[in-house]
């Protein structure tokens, strides 16, 4: 990948220099080295933790020392998950409001994202498209005609082959019935559709569509705690934004809330920033 590899260099001395620390540049230059290196999980999981810190790109930002490069977290979350096939979500980071009012200004970055957009188009039209029917075969006994031009004449149907005698009935063994085998349900089935659509809002950034998620309204136990968890996430980044003392106590409401629903449930650390995460282990 060409574009922002002087970015790397650069990132990569402050991720070697700098301590590791909840700050999110230095998640950003972790996640712009992985990006030159092809570990894409590493990007998703170092340029979420940026976006916790700091959702707003910018056309520059001071990096390190007085060198000012671009800082544009969710554009390499779509490249990330376009590496990864998601194309969806690829599609929703470049999309969203944070990216498009920057990444305008970047040409080489742009270029590359329109080639990606391009392509994720490309491949979600031809998975919505309808295959045609395959032919049936012809069926024997059909009418074919003569050389001629004569009158049509049928066509004999093939003799069917000999029937083998059947085989003598062997005395019968019980055996124990097997058990049938779980069926998997698919992941798009398992979670509810407003759950999983809160989570792609959250990984675009739009924190106010999350806020709005209402966790009682899943009768599930499981997917009212992730509600209540992706929503808690939410509140925290847009309360420290708005300076909101009130957001922050929302926040920990929600954390409780998952609490009382499934008190094994733990933020993920590739979704969820550190300050969340700290905030999540503090409130109880």
């Amino acid at each position: 990948m060409r574009a922002g590899k002087g970015i790397g260099i650069l990132l990569a001395a402050l991720c070697a220099a700098a301590p590791v620390a909840a700050d999110y540049k230095g998640s950003y230059a972790r996640g712009v080295k992985a990006a030159e290196d092809g570990d894409w999980a590493t990007v998703r999981q170092r340029m979420q933790e940026a976006v916790g810190e700091r959702p707003e790109a910018a056309p520059k930002v001071n990096i390190y020392g007085r060198r000012w490069e671009p800082y544009v977290p969710q554009y390499y979350l779509g490249l990330a998950a376009f590496n990864q096939g998601d194309c969806a979500t690829a599609l929703a980071q470049w999309r969203s409001a944070a990216n498009m009012n920057v990444i305008g200004g970047l040409p080489e970055l742009k270029a590359e994202q329109d080639r990606n957009t391009a392509t994720c188009e490309t491949r979600l039209a031809q998975q919505s498209r309808p295959q045609p029917p395959k032919p049936e075969p012809p069926k024997s006994g059909g009418t074919v005609v003569a050389p001629d031009g004569d009158t049509p004449k049928p066509n004999p149907p093939k003799p069917e082959p000999p029937k083998p005698e059947p085989p003598k009935p062997e005395p019968s063994r019980t055996e124990p019935a097997k058990p049938p085998k779980p069926v998997e349900t698919p992941l798009a089935q398992r979670v509810p559709a407003p759950l999983l659509e809160a989570f792609r809002a959250y990984l675009g950034g739009r924190y106010a569509e999350v806020v709005r998620l209402n966790p009682d309204s899943f009768s599930e136990p499981r997917a009212r705690a992730q509600a209540y968890l992706i929503r808690a996430a939410a509140r925290q980044i847009q309360a420290e934004l708005d300076n909101s003392a009130a957001g922050l106590d929302a926040a920990r409401a929600d954390i409780r809330a998952v609490r009382a629903a499934n008190p094994a449930l733990t933020p993920d650390p590739a979704l969820f920033s550190p300050r969340f995460r700290s905030l999540y282990s503090a409130t109880r």
